[in-house]
């Protein structure tokens, strides 16, 4: 997927990305454990504003809000009507400090971070929608997904496209698409992170720090003869 996501500290992703960011409309970020779709999300455009956007993707043309789209596949983003003008033009980077996935069949939360860094940058698309209950236009992003890596499958078999820094420009500056299409690979499965955290994230609306803290299985070891 995935359809909540934790973003708590985005200090090492606005230096790495400080080239990008020309207006920072965020400023100090809100600490959020457990976004959850129709949230506020923080989101670096290709047009260089680092702004909250809606964490649902809405093309221009959509008449309904319910048909949002929180995901779209990198299979076949740029031949989907929905996702292909912004693939083309409009696409941004989501900064998280992790993401969550669940086991279906025990209903059981895990959070997915990088071992290689504090923050994973997620490639995603945007598109600006007028709100009528709002009476304005906002601006509405979803993720960029592919197959799961070996460590996550066993839970999920999709996960967000993960962008490295050096990747940056590419993705939100290149017109050719042959190239950005490149970045659509799977993140390595050494660089992942998976552990078990407390069905409190079940709950759209917890959002507290215990959300990402590993659950210790307790276990009983062989006892000793001697």
């Amino acid at each position: 997927m995935p359809g909540r996501v934790s973003i708590y500290n985005d200090i090492l992703f606005k230096k790495d990305a400080k080239e990008f960011i020309r207006n920072d409309l965020i400023q100090k970020l809100n600490s959020n454990y457990n976004i959850a779709p129709t949230m506020p999300i923080p989101t670096l455009l290709n047009d260089g504003t680092y702004l909250y956007t809606h964490f649902g993707f809405l093309p221009s043309w959509a008449r309904e809000k319910s048909s949002m789209n929180i995901n779209a596949r990198s299979e076949s983003i740029f031949e989907k009507i929905t996702f292909r003008e912004a693939f083309k033009f409009r696409r941004c980077i989501i900064p998280i400090n992790g993401f969550f996935e669940w086991k279906k069949e025990e209903k059981i939360p895990y959070y997915v971070s990088s071992l290689k860094s504090d923050y994973l940058a997620l490639a995603g698309i945007w598109d600006e929608w007028f709100d009528k209950k709002l009476n304005q236009k906002i601006i509405t992003v979803a993720l960029i997904t592919c197959e799961a890596n070996e460590k996550l499958a066993p839970i999920h078999h999709r996960m967000p496209i993960v962008l490295e820094k050096e990747e940056f420009s590419l993705w939100l500056n290149s017109s050719n698409l042959q190239e950005v299409i490149k970045l659509f690979k799977v993140y390595k499965s050494e660089n992942t992170n998976i552990y078990e955290v407390s069905t409190n994230v079940n709950k759209v609306l917890y959002n507290q720090k215990d959300c990402i803290k590993e659950i210790k299985k307790n276990t009983i070891g062989q006892l000793s003869l001697f």
